[in-house]
């Protein structure tokens, strides 16, 4: 279970320097010392279903709670049936969608692009995408839920990232329900990648954050995220190449 502590604690270390869930970080790290994909994604799930509720209650007095429920049950609803899907239908096309997810989110990272003007039609297919790819990947979906809540009610990325928790909490606990009634949560080791997380989470806020540059950090990280999305489409075509 080291691996799983090592890579929540990496997750909780960077995480918070960019302001994204460490799920992009967890994952990866267990798929590529040996733990299955679904099996990391739940693993991943669980501990944000930890941290999520901790920043809910932080952030309780910034959340507004009642324009947050359609775009939660929709989100809900998304990861219960990406978790059910993923499943079932588990095989090498996770690898090609997960490259492909990464590489996007590097990119939107990477451009750091805020909307110009409102659009709230756009509202509930993406958060029925973001809830989807949360579960299916075992992210935490904020770097759909925030670009979201600023194009359709026009917050800022402080107050939409604060927002996103009232998303991120429900649409967690549904995907960890869904694979633990699937059989693929290992209990041992999402409580492995809670205690890294959380540890790495306290150090990262406490002694890390207000001494590195945010940009540095950003520039670093999307380096990673391009990398291992690299990593995971080369796979994809290297079972069709060999």
């Amino acid at each position: 279970m080291w691996a799983a502590a090592l890579a929540g604690l990496l997750g909780g270390l960077l995480g918070p320097l960019i302001g994204v869930g460490g799920g992009v970080i967890v994952v990866p790290l267990l798929n590529l010392w040996g733990v299955p994909f679904q099996a990391a994604a739940a693993a991943s799930m669980f501990s944000i279903v930890v941290s999520s509720a901790t920043a809910v209650y932080n952030y309780r007095r910034a959340i507004d709670f009642k324009s947050l429920a359609g775009y939660a049950a929709l989100s809900l609803a998304a990861a219960a049936v990406s978790a059910a899907f993923s499943v079932k239908y588990s095989g090498p096309w996770v690898k090609l969608a997960y490259g492909l997810y990464l590489v996007s989110v590097g990119s939107v990272l990477l451009k750091n692009v805020e909307p110009r003007r409102n659009a709230p039609w756009l509202g509930p297919p993406l958060v029925f995408i973001g809830g989807f790819a949360s579960s299916l990947f075992g992210v935490g979906g904020g770097t759909v839920f925030v670009p979201t809540l600023m194009l359709t009610s026009g917050l800022d990325a402080k107050r939409a990232a604060a927002m996103s928790m009232g998303i991120i909490f429900p649409t967690a606990v549904s995907s960890v329900a869904t694979y633990a009634a699937l059989g693929v949560l290992d209990v041992s080791l999402a409580a492995a990648t809670v205690a890294g997380s959380f540890v790495g989470s306290y150090i990262s806020s406490r002694y890390i954050m207000g001494k590195l540059r945010r940009d540095a950090v950003r520039r670093l990280f999307v380096g990673y995220v391009y990398a291992v999305g690299v990593y995971y489409l080369w796979s994809y075509l290297a079972l069709f190449l060999t």
